[in-house]
């Protein structure tokens, strides 16, 4: 069976890519030099890795059986042509815990008001007990608020962790009502989940459903709530989140998925708005699992499911092509 590798190897992914050459000796392994030579294995590879393909280049993949997607994301893929050819689509959740930390830390930092707090003392302006404890220089606590978190997978189960030792009241949006360990309550009622928390923390996949799923009537139905955005820019519409913290109806908000990323030039702001500019809000250019940990894991899981691919026909983790995650 031929794999071929088009995404960009770390040195630790290509040594873990070592090990799999030991252990399946009658298979063959490519990670192609330039563009020329992944185009000529398209033809002839079994599984791909990649997160990001054409439907031209499925369609050229004459033996192509299996996608393997080296992330959680597999919104960049064309699953119209997927489904057609009955290709199995693999990802993996191993940064979740990660991206999960990422996401508290997005919330911690709104909330305490951290990031404008140190821009105002970095230029001499103080806050708080030193200059007359004025109310509106208040920030706000995490421990025992209502949390909501929209979309229950890896990363929100995470976050439900995380938030135990802030003692918060955590309900749950997910698609089919099961019982989750650390969250009292689940819905399926998206609306439900976001009049109960205060702090709003959005992982669910991007999907032809869930794309704009925060829309202009949610945002308005948010006010005075923190929202923390870790799953992908497009789950929320670009206009209503910047309407919705011009206006003053969001509290606040933590994103770390956005609506532009940087192409030709490393210099690109994330979004057509000036969402940037205000201070109740903290921006990250979309690094949540960016650590050695989450590359790691990530890795790794990939790696498990070429084996599982390899040894059974058909990885470890599969993706539902009708729900497309």
């Amino acid at each position: 069976m031929t794999v071929l590798f088009l995404t960009k190897l770390t040195d630790y992914f290509k040594s873990r890519v070592d090990d799999l050459i030991k252990e399946f000796p009658d298979d063959r392994f490519v990670i192609p030099q330039n563009e020329a030579e992944g185009e000529k294995f398209l033809k002839v590879a079994e599984i791909i890795v990649s997160g990001s393909l054409t439907a031209e280049q499925i369609e050229r993949g004459e033996r192509l059986r299996c996608i393997i997607v080296p992330w959680a994301g597999v919104n960049e893929l064309p699953f119209e042509t997927i489904r057609k050819r009955g290709v199995i689509v693999s990802n993996n959740h191993g940064n979740g815990k990660i991206v999960a930390e990422r996401a508290v830390a997005l919330a911690l930092s709104v909330m305490g008001r951290i990031v404008e707090y140190h821009s105002d003392l970095s230029k001499g302006i103080w806050h708080g007990f030193e200059v007359g404890s004025k109310g509106e220089d208040l920030w706000y606590s995490l421990q025992g608020k209502k949390v909501s978190i929209l979309g229950l997978g890896t990363i929100g189960r995470h976050i439900a962790h995380l938030l135990s030792a802030f003692d918060c009241e955590i309900m749950g949006y997910k698609r089919n009502i099961e019982q989750v360990d650390g969250i009292r309550y689940i819905t399926n009622n998206i609306d439900e989940a976001i009049a109960f928390g205060k702090v709003i923390f959005v992982t669910l996949p991007l999907t032809k459903e869930t794309k704009g799923i925060i829309n202009k009537k949610r945002i308005e139905a948010m006010s005075g709530k923190f929202l923390i955005n870790i799953g992908r820019g497009a789950l929320i519409d670009e206009e209503a989140l910047y309407h919705g913290l011009k206006d003053h109806i969001l509290a606040g908000a933590g994103i770390d998925t956005w609506y532009l990323y940087p192409r030709s030039t490393e210099v690109q702001l994330p979004s057509k708005y000036p969402i940037h500019t205000f201070p109740n809000v903290v921006i990250s250019p979309h690094v949540g699992g960016f650590t050695v940990e989450g590359l790691v894991g990530r890795i790794d899981e990939t790696i498990e499911n070429i084996r599982h691919a390899l040894v059974t026909g058909r990885p470890k983790t599969v993706v539902d092509l009708e729900n497309e995650y």
